[in-house]
This record gives structure tokens, sequence and C-alpha cells, in this order.
């Protein structure tokens, strides 16, 4: 298997604690909408660039010992990796694969296909909707969550926040995605001719103080080297952001925010 990385984030070990940290602040939110589609007892998941596995392993609770999760994902590092937590917290309804999400070739096999922050991620994210499409029985729901980037916010101003909007915006369109897909989500899911009875709603969680108040800082760091490697500025000046980012988190005064989250969600004809 062939698998393209166009992924903006390091990934491997380090990036997984990342994704641990995100999947800690979003859980509860993320649990409520995976709910919110109907009983989950019993039913079959399709978890597409499932990353560190949580939501996997949220959705195995909920599904049961009648259910199953297949989780997918084309970092293979971390593949490995939540295989080895399923395995030690004796979870046996989850299966993890690697596989690129472009390579998606189910048809009819699930209740409920889900996504979290993939689509943005990718050149032709309509393609991979479509899979997911096709991957769920008729009735079943497909449910994806992604970002508007540009709509983070802090507060007071600050330009080393500014300057990490803009570098995640820039060298995601440099790579030929869309860091703000979550504006059109609704309108690609209308686009999807197997798709109909459509939920959208719009998140945005914001901290003063936590974990979740250093998910900034924590990306600009993984994606420094995406940074330097596209020419947008060399390693003292991604320092230096990164040292004032760190700086203006760890101000008690300070608020800042994940970017807006648009969920959707459609049932397949």
């Amino acid at each position: 298997m062939t698998v393209i990385n166009n992924y903006i984030i390091a990934g491997g070990e380090e990036g997984k604690k990342r994704l641990g940290v995100l999947a800690d602040v979003l859980k509860t939110y993320t649990r409520s909408l995976i709910e919110s589609v109907g009983s989950p007892n019993g039913k079959r998941f399709l978890d597409i660039g499932s990353g560190g596995g949580h939501v996997s392993l949220m959705m195995s609770e909920l599904a049961g010992p009648e259910g199953h999760v297949t989780a997918v994902d084309f970092d293979q590092d971390i593949i490995r990796l939540a295989t080895e937590d399923a395995k030690e917290m004796g979870v046996k309804n989850v299966t993890y694969r690697f596989m690129d999400a472009y390579e998606l070739e189910y048809e009819s096999e699930f209740d409920v296909a889900y996504s979290r922050f993939l689509l943005s991620h990718l050149q032709k994210p309509q393609v991979v909707l479509n899979k997911m499409a096709r991957s769920v029985r008729s009735g079943g729901r497909v449910v994806v969550e992604d970002i508007d980037f540009s709509g983070h916010f802090c507060y007071p101003s600050s330009d080393a926040f500014s300057d990490y909007v803009n570098y995640y915006s820039t060298i995601s369109r440099n790579n030929g995605q869309n860091p703000d897909l979550g504006l059109s989500l609704h309108s690609m899911f209308k686009a999807e001719p197997m798709l109909e009875d459509f939920r959208l709603e719009v998140i945005q969680p914001y901290f003063n103080e936590g974990i979740g108040k250093w998910m900034a800082y924590f990306t600009m760091d993984k994606i420094k080297e995406t940074i330097i490697k596209q020419g947008l500025a060399d390693t003292v000046t991604v320092d230096a952001v990164l040292s004032k980012l760190k700086t203006f988190t760890e101000d008690k005064q300070s608020i800042i925010s994940l970017p807006r989250i648009f969920r959707v969600s459609g049932v397949r004809l």
C-alpha cells in the first residue's frame, strides 16, 4: 500500500500525545455527538483518521460487546500504538487498520461512519466523504467534525497567537488543503447524492486555564518543522513565536479558544 503523507502536523508517538490532550478536551462533546445519532449499543462504527484511537475506544465502550469499531489511519506508528493501548485495556471489539482514507472500499458495512478533523487535511475531501457515505448501510449515518481554523480567538490580542493561526493556515493551503473547511462542510454533505436528513451545529470550546488552553502551543510545536520546510520562517523565528505563545498561555488573564468546530451528519438513502 502506498500512502502519501501530506499531513502538516508531526505524527508518531509525540503526535499521539498531542492527540491525547485534544481527545481529553473534546471527550464530552464528541461522546454526546455520537450518542445523539441514536442508541450506539450493538452498532458497527467506522472511525476514519482515527489518530491516537481515543474516539475509537469511546465508540467501543458505547457499542458494547455486540458492536464493533473499525478504525483506520495512515500513520503506521499511531496505529501500532493504538492497537497496543486497546490490547492493554482488554478491549476486544476494536480493529485498527493501517490505511489511507482514499483507499476506503467498504460498501454498506457500518451503521455509523465518523471522522474528526480529517477532511480539512485532505486535498480531495469530497472523494472521502463519498466513500464514507458508501461505507454505511441504508439508514446509517455519516458524522463529521471539522474546523474553521480562522475562527480561533484569544483575549487579549496576541501577535504570537496570530502568527500561529496564520502559519497553520498558510502551510495547510500550501499543501492544497482547506483549514477552514468547516464552513463548507454542510454544503459538502448536501452535494453528496447518497445522503439526506442533514444536521448541523457549531461549537467552540475556549479556556482561561487547564490543559485545553495549551492546544495552540502544542500544535504550533508540532507544525514547526513544516513551517521551516516550506520556507515561511527559520528556526530562530519559529522558536521565538513558540516562546511568546508559551508566555501568553501562562498568563492567568488570557483566554484561548480552539478553532470553530462544525459538526454535520447525514443519513444514507
